[in-house]
Formats: structure tokens, C-alpha cells, sequence
């Protein structure tokens, strides 16, 4: 049972943090729950480091929010991974990644305040900084051929990461829904795979195109994955499901190999986007693809796509075979 206003002051920050994750486990996908127990905790160790002596809810200072935000605007980026030295990176995080480690504190706030663990509404009237007005480019034919380089497709290793790696570019996949990807989810009968409990809870089905097919093909092959035997990608040594951390060391390995220090998950399905707007695809097939609620974040790369179509620019295009109508021959 909740603890009512009369008794807030016994429960610790922690305390609270665990009935927020217990209380969203009823709705949540697994991946909500996983942004929650990261970004949440950055908040909570700001906390521990702002106020070691501890702080119930209702201690919590009006002004911690806004504390919190102004600490994140100055956070270096990386600071706490332990390759930070050798990554080659500087400044502070952007934008718009305060905005996400920001978002996840507000909301655990807002949820003490709902469930009357402090008596005041924490970030009310707290303006989130602006997101980052640069444009996001899509990865160019010359850098997807850079970054596929960089592995050797005989090595099971490379041949798993290549997999991971056009999962993201050829069909649009989320890391994290790369990682959650179940042996059977991957049906090379009908050529498609299964996205099930993504977020929001949805579901769909994405296509393989045959380099995608080949190589996941061979990957079976390799790691002899047998159809409905748990988790898609393993690890070499361990055979254990591969987590986050094998994908944040297979974009450092990319940036160290090639020099392009802009390559990120993300960016990945960003240029699967665009380029299926520029080969022809529409904009409802795109949004079923990505998974998207509505069309608020989809709509985006329309714009983006006619830019670059107009300018002629060698983005990476994909396999003609996703669309009705394949992409205009390059002039010239």
C-alpha cells in the first residue's frame, strides 16, 4: 500500500525510486523500464552527490529540479564511461540529451508528488532547455561502405556485428529492440522478422532484403541458433544474450576504425528513414516500419528526404526491393 502524506517522511529516495519501477511494471515495456532504471538513477546519484546526507521526498529542496538541469548543462560527455580517455570526445552533452535525462527525473517527480510523497510539485514552472536545432545528416554511400569495412564478415564476431549493425540500417531496427530480438522473431521462410512488445507496447514486422537475409543467414549458420531457441545475438565467448554494452563497444570500435566520429545507433535508422523516402516508400509504410504512434516524428523525414533529393546527395540507398518504384538514377 502507498505511504499516505502522514507518513512520507520515512521513505528514503531510493525507496520511492523502487515503487515508481514497481508501480510501472504493470504497464510498461521492458525497454520503458530500462530508461527509467538508467535515467532516473543519474538523477538519484546527482542527489547523492548534492546532498549526501539523504533526503526523503518531502525534503527534496523546490529547487532541485532546476539544480539537476543546470548540473546536466555542464556534464561532460562520457564522463563517467570508463573509455572516456581513449574516445576521443569533448564538451558538454547536448541538448537534447538533457532533455531525455531531464524528461525521466520529471516524471519520477511528478509520480512522488501524484502519490503525496512531497507535498510540492517539483518541476512546475522549470523550462527544459531547447533541442539542438542541427540538422541530422544520414549516413552517405562512401560512409556505409567505411563502416562495413571495418569488419570481416569470416570472423563470427564481425559476421554478428555486421548482422547487428544492417538490422539498424537495412530495416530500421532500435538497438534496443535489436537487442530483445528472439531467435524466433526471425522467420527466413516469409524473409521477415517479428518486432514484438517495442515501444509503447506495439508490435510489427519489418523485412529482410537479401543482403540482410545472407548475412543473417550465415549468422544461424555460425553460431548454430536454432529457430525458437531464445535470444537472437549472443556473445563469442559466453553464448549469454549480448545487452547494451556490446552495442555502445561496437560504435566505439566504428568511430576508432574509421575516423567518422559522428556514427551512433540511432543514426543508423535515422538513414534508413530518409533513404526510404527518397527510393519511393510513403509515409504511412514508414511510420508501420518504424513503429511510430502517429505521424509527429515520421513526418520529419519527408522534409528531410526532398532536401537531399533535391540536392542529388549520395545517401545509402536501400535495396529497391522494399519499394514499388525504385530511386531515380543519380544525373550525370
Amino acid at each position: 500500500m502507498m505511504k499516505t502524506r502522514e507518513n512520507k517522511n520515512e521513505l528514503t529516495m531510493q525507496e520511492a525510486f523502487e515503487r515508481f519501477l514497481e508501480n510501472g511494471k504493470s504497464s510498461w515495456a521492458p525497454s520503458t523500464l530500462q530508461f527509467y532504471e538508467k535515467n532516473v538513477g543519474y538523477f538519484l546519484k546527482f542527489l547523492s552527490e548534492a546532498y549526501p546526507a539523504g533526503l526523503t521526498p518531502e525534503q527534496l529542496p523546490p529547487s532541485v529540479f532546476l539544480e539537476y538541469l543546470v548540473s546536466l548543462r555542464v556534464k561532460e560527455r562520457y564522463s563517467n564511461h570508463p573509455l572516456r580517455d581513449s574516445m576521443q570526445v569533448k564538451g558538454a552533452i547536448k541538448n537534447n540529451t538533457v532533455r531525455t535525462y531531464g524528461r525521466a527525473a520529471k516524471v519520477f517527480l511528478n509520480w512522488c508528488y501524484q502519490n503525496r510523497l512531497c507535498s510540492q510539485r517539483l518541476t512546475e514552472h522549470v523550462r527544459m532547455p531547447k533541442p539542438d536545432p542541427e540538422q541530422i545528416l544520414p549516413l552517405s554511400a562512401t560512409e556505409a561502405e567505411a563502416m562495413d569495412a571495418a569488419f570481416d564478415p569470416h570472423i563470427p564476431n564481425d559476421l554478428r556485428n555486421l548482422c547487428i549493425l544492417h538490422l539498424m540500417l537495412d530495416a530500421g531496427l532500435r538497438s534496443c529492440e535489436v537487442i530483445r530480438l528472439q531467435a524466433a522473431d526471425v522467420v527466413f521462410s516469409s524473409g521477415y522478422i517479428a518486432i514484438n512488445r517495442s515501444k509503447h507496447s506495439r508490435s510489427r514486422v519489418v523485412r529482410m532484403v537479401p543482403r540482410l537475409e545472407r548475412l543473417l543467414s550465415e549468422y544461424v549458420h555460425v553460431f548454430r541458433i536454432a529457430s525458437g531457441d531464445g535470444p537472437f545475438f549472443r556473445k563469442c565467448r559466453s553464448r549469454d544474450p549480448i545487452d547494451s554494452n556490446v552495442i555502445r563497444a561496437l560504435f566505439i570500435r566504428i568511430r576508432r576504425s574509421t575516423g567518422l566520429d559522428r556514427i551512433y545507433p540511432h543514426l543508423l535508422r535515422h538513414t534508413f528513414a530518409t533513404s526510404y523516402i527518397m527510393g519511393g516508400g510513403n509515409l504511412e509504410s514508414l511510420r508501420i516500419l518504424l513503429g511510430h504512434y502517429d505521424y509527429s516524428v515520421t513526418r520529419i523525414y519527408l522534409h528531410l528526404a526532398d532536401q537531399f533529393f533535391v540536392m542529388d546527395a549520395d545517401i545509402y540507398r536501400l535495396d529497391p526491393v522494399l519499394f514499388k518504384t525504385g530511386y531515380t538514377p543519380k544525373r550525370g
